[in-house]
């Protein structure tokens, strides 16, 4: 039975909320939709559970929602270890984690993914959160009317989406970057699964940039922000500005983008370093990242393909049959550009969407809830999910009557069996009186007295087996007898029969008598040997006759 799966990316400026309903073949979309962060003097955690609540209003009760916690409330690790067997690897992950975060282990919570692992050894992703801040962050959730069923690593949550560029796939053997810029942190994830990952939170976001404005134009924040979305624009290098309306801005932007890039480019530096591989492209994202000229400049700081992320089932996304050259920065309206010397700068962003999304961590949060692999997940220890009943308490109406239903089927189902069951019993009941009839001479109804009425007769009326043949006591009473270089011995007459063995003989001495006998009573079968009369005959030759007991049949 499908299910809707809500995921939820909780910003400075917006809450974003993406549905997907998953069943057991597919997952569908259901939409998406932002929630707006009131202005204000209130703090704005609780600006944003206002937010939440008026969000989870348009969502389905029955949603499971999952939620991504914040960057800089985490410590994000690569570890490189000698082995990927998945069980030493729980084992060692804390003690090799342990030395690289400033918290004691029993102060935090982690969780990890392994994300390359071969013959030599194997590199696992692990996140850590002080188990504060995490109770802090639940209990904000909470006042919003959310118990999330799992708390995603922000940073490492867009290793769910899938970036179709062949300037970054597993062919070129370069990996892509993605930068999600938001208003108050940027996220920056570097790689893929089987090529290693890095990532990280950057708190430099859209905010500093109106800051920036504000204060180098002397503007209020509100219209400076305006100022930000709707005129602003950066230009790329040797850009001519028209006057004080482009050049100062762009000046104010650009240095308040540099920390961002400055942070940027150490990441992806210390990435190349350590994992060997490059970067083939930067994939912009976020609301801040719909500043015009902002994916030119990053291509000129960076020296680095960089383009816009194209995230699933939104309207910026497009497919590369309708995707369209994107210009660079400042190239369009009064500006001519000549195709031929400008073609590297207007081709730079093929494969990129046309524009930038918000939906990138709240559409990564819902696919990797709906594909139920494995996920750093924070929702442990202490602080592990537990299933809430209040639903099932508002259906219990309905449930109990379908409880009911079910029962009353069932009874009239085994009804029914036992009915034909009766039928059969009568009807086996007057087979066995008439077999009864013919064996016993009377009918008989009891099948267990039959049953032992038929075993006693068997015992008392079959002969038993015989413990020993004739043929048996004949070979006994050859191989037992002396022989022929101790004795000579003749038999004239040997009668096995039932409970007794007569022999008949002549022997060479008396005394060889005394030894048959004494043979003889070796065998099992004998009990008793009895000697009759031994006389002399012919040639000094002494006849006797032994009767012998039997205890076999």
């Amino acid at each position: 039975m499908a299910h809707p799966v809500c995921g939820i990316d909780i910003g400075a400026f917006s809450i974003k909320f993406v549905v997907f309903e998953v069943g057991f073949r597919q997952n569908v979309f259901r939409g998406a939709f932002e929630e707006m962060i009131s202005d204000g003097p209130s703090p704005l955690v609780e600006r944003q559970v206002e937010a939440l609540r008026e969000g989870l209003s348009r969502v389905s009760s029955e949603a499971m929602l999952y939620v991504a916690m914040p960057g800089d409330l985490l410590s994000i690790r690569t570890l490189e270890l000698p082995f990927g067997d998945p069980r030493k690897i729980d084992q060692v992950i804390g003690f090799e984690l342990e030395g690289q975060i400033v918290h004691a282990l029993d102060e935090v919570v982690f969780d990890h993914i392994t994300v390359r692992s071969g013959d030599d050894g194997s590199s696992v992703l692990a996140a850590a959160a002080k188990q504060t801040d995490i109770a802090a962050f639940l209990e904000a959730l909470r006042a919003g009317g959310i118990d999330p069923r799992a708390l995603y690593a922000a940073p490492v949550a867009y290793r769910a989406l899938t970036v179709d560029d062949p300037r970054a796939d597993e062919e070129s053997g370069k990996v892509p970057a993605i930068l999600d810029i938001g208003h108050a942190r940027s996220n920056l994830f570097i790689g893929r699964d089987g090529a290693g990952i890095a990532a990280r939170t950057i708190m430099r976001g859209g905010q500093h940039l109106t800051h920036a404005l504000a204060e180098g134009l002397e503007l209020t924040l509100d219209r400076a922000e305006q100022f930000k979305r709707n005129e602003a624009r950066m230009l790329a290098a040797g850009m001519p500005t028209i006057g004080k309306r482009d050049g100062r801005p762009n000046e104010i932007l650009q240095r308040a983008l540099a920390p961002l890039v400055r942070e940027v480019r150490q990441t992806l530096a210390s990435f190349r370093a350590s994992s060997h591989r490059e970067i083939g492209a930067l994939h912009l994202t976020g609301g801040t990242a719909r500043l015009r000229g902002i994916a030119g400049f990053f291509q000129d700081e960076l020296d680095l393909p960089v383009g816009f992320l194209s995230v699933p089932n939104t309207l910026q996304s497009q497919n590369r049959a309708a995707q369209e050259v994107i210009p660079p920065a400042g190239v369009g309206g009064d500006f001519a550009v000549d195709p031929i010397t400008d073609l590297q700068k207007t081709t730079r962003l093929v494969y990129a969407a046309t524009e930038s999304s918000s939906f990138a961590l709240a559409t990564s949060i819902a696919l990797a809830a709906s594909r139920g692999g494995r996920e750093i997940d924070l929702r442990r220890g202490p602080f592990i999910y537990s299933v809430s009943f209040s639903a099932l308490r508002q259906k219990a109406p309905h449930l109990a009557l379908l409880a009911a239903t079910i029962l009353a089927a069932v009874g009239l189902d085994v009804f029914a069996a036992l009915s034909n069951l009766g039928d059969e019993r009568k009807v086996l009941d007057a087979r066995l009186k008439t077999a009864t009839q013919e064996i016993f001479g009377q009918p008989r109804a009891d099948a267990k007295e039959v049953t032992q009425l038929l075993r006693k007769g068997f015992k008392e009326e079959l002969a038993p087996v015989p413990r020993a043949t004739a043929f048996d006591l004949l070979e006994q009473i050859s191989k037992k007898v002396p022989s022929d270089d101790d004795i000579v011995l003749d038999i004239t007459e040997l009668d096995i029969r039932p409970k007794k063995t007569f022999i008949k003989g002549t022997v060479g001495t008396a005394t060889a008598v005394d030894e048959i006998a004494e043979k003889l009573k070796d065998i099992d079968c004998y009990e008793d040997v009895t000697k009759g009369t031994v006389t002399e005959v012919s040639g000094d030759a002494k006849q006797f006759t032994l009767t012998v007991a039997s205890k076999c049949p």
